[in-house]
């Protein structure tokens, strides 16, 4: 879907032999010496080519089979309000995570997020560790800290709002004793703060490689993280650093990448676009190309995401609730973007007609209701239907993790919260009035009525895109539910259970 040096770009390189490997000498007179075909931590980040591997190395897990690959979107969407089980295909852990009640600490979705979320953390530290180091390209080195500690930031702010207080490393771990117990949530959002603050400084503008963070990446991120915290001025300030450096594309481009079908490009220049601020690619090199070893080693391990199959007609394990079907306003073109459902023409994201109807039949997936109408619906965003009759394809589409919408919405809610509710108005119209949408503009005379415009607006444009589990937290705990809109998943627990295999092995988190 991309080529395959946008791939290599941000996979592990080198770093593969370098993390984790013993001491090995050459097999020569000399025993102590170190051979330079497999290096070791303290022989290896010498030089800033190899400190970016390490970086890549952080990339890699970021895209691996426990987070963005496949396990992290489910501890997001299960949680939110915006899905439902597909029917009884979809496995137990993941359904356990739609239920209100605390999952079990055993669950091994929450299991792979923990564990993913952690592996980035370590080599992260492991880079900023051995960065003062390098001195052979200053300014290299300091991009890869920056790209590092945004990373870091990125899982840490993972873990917060979903377990709250958790175990802290700012070091890499060097013994398998080196455990940690658990930090204040109020330390570890000190610590993402400042580690974004500093990777904002750091970071370019742009980079020669897609795919790796930006200074406006890390804006953009400290302005979600500063939300979430509570701290609504300190947001504004950091996303407004950003607004205006980024565009609104069609709705559609963010969603269906730079796809070839059947020998034909259908879709070009849609990845990496203008409304894009920060996205992990995936590369789709055929069927069973999905790494099941979930941690995405070496320059040619395959690196495909799960996302179209799980909620995808194939296997049909997640579909839209009708809660977030009902959310939608009448006309606008938002619906028919985001989702299929029965009845529709199986079109590929760039809309080329293909002139197969999608049926109740042919749909492995349970019903929905839309304003009482019942029908069999699925995901349309990030969604490849054109290969609905295989039986199991990973795809490549990049998952956008911020885009400009959202940093647009988030000022929105700033100045809402501020009590300044027409400029909220104007960036919820922004959005509104994004090519191919057009909807018309709100007004809005109240700051409930601001709050609940941002709301509305979040979840049409928005939904699927793992932010409104995030988003009921931060609602919730203002105390907006029921007095603006009804609680979502009333009674659901704020935080997921240190996960078993957590607990078991590190004495400090009992």
């Amino acid at each position: 879907m991309k080529p395959n040096n946008i791939k290599r770009n941000i996979t592990v390189l080198a770093v593969t032999t370098v993390i984790g490997t013993a001491a090995i000498v050459a097999c020569n007179k000399k025993l102590d010496v170190t051979d330079q075909n497999n290096p070791t931590v303290q022989s290896y980040f010498k030089t800033a080519t190899e400190l970016q591997n390490g970086v890549n190395g952080i990339y890699s897990i970021l895209r691996a089979g426990n987070l963005v690959g496949r396990e992290w979107f489910f501890t997001h969407d299960m949680r939110g309000a915006e899905t439902a089980a597909g029917g009884s295909q979809l496995e137990a852990p993941r359904a356990e995570l739609l239920k209100q009640a605390s999952p079990s600490a055993s669950n091994t979705v929450i299991t792979s997020v923990w564990s993913g979320c952690y592996q980035m953390i370590n080599r992260a530290n492991l880079v900023i560790a051995k960065a003062p180091d390098v001195t052979d390209d200053v300014a290299s080195r300091d991009i890869s800290v920056g790209e590092a500690e945004f990373l870091r930031a990125w899982a840490y702010f993972e873990l917060v709002t979903m377990w709250g207080d958790v175990p802290m490393y700012t070091e890499p771990i060097a013994t398998p004793s080196d455990y940690k117990g658990k930090s204040a949530a109020a330390d570890i959002y000190s610590l993402i703060i400042s580690d974004l603050t500093d990777a904002a400084a750091k970071l370019p503008d742009a980079q020669s490689q897609p795919g790796r963070a930006t200074k406006g990446a890390a804006y953009a991120m400290l302005g979600k993280v500063q939300m979430q915290k509570g701290d609504y001025a300190a947001a504004k300030e950091a996303l407004l650093k950003i607004y205006g450096k980024y565009s609104l594309v069609p709705f559609l481009h963010n969603f269906d990448g730079d796809v070839k079908l059947g020998g034909n490009q259908i879709a070009t220049g849609n990845e990496y676009n203008a409304e894009s601020v920060f996205e992990v690619a995936f590369v789709d090199k055929g069927d069973n190309n999905f790494n099941w070893g979930y941690t995405g080693e070496g320059p040619t391990a395959n690196a495909s995401t799960m996302r179209s199959q799980e909620y995808g007609i194939v296997w049909g394990n997640v579909v839209p609730s009708d809660a977030v079907l009902d959310e939608f306003e009448p006309n606008d073109p938002r619906y028919k973007y985001t989702f299929f459902e029965s009845g529709d023409m199986i079109e590929t994201m760039a809309g080329t007609q293909t002139g197969t109807q999608l049926t109740e039949s042919g749909m492995n997936v349970a019903q929905s209701t839309r304003n009482g109408v019942k029908k069999k619906r699925v995901y349309r965003k990030y969604s490849i239907l054109d290969w609905t009759a295989d039986g199991f394809h990973p795809d490549g589409l990049n998952q956008r993790i911020i885009r400009y919408a959202d940093v647009l919405l988030m000022l929105a809610e700033c100045e809402a919260e501020a009590g300044t509710p027409a400029n909220a108005a104007k960036y919820i119209n922004e959005v509104r009035a994004r090519p191919g949408v057009n909807m018309p503009p709100v007004t809005v005379a109240t700051k409930n009525q601001a709050i609940a415009a941002v709301m509305h607006e979040r979840t049409v444009e928005l939904c699927g895109e793992e932010v409104n589990n995030i988003d009921i937290l931060r609602w919730r705990a203002k105390g907006y539910y029921p007095s603006i809109r009804p609680d979502p998943k009333p009674g659901q627990v704020e935080f997921f259970p240190i996960p078993a295999s957590e607990t078991a092995a590190n004495p400090l988190v009992k």
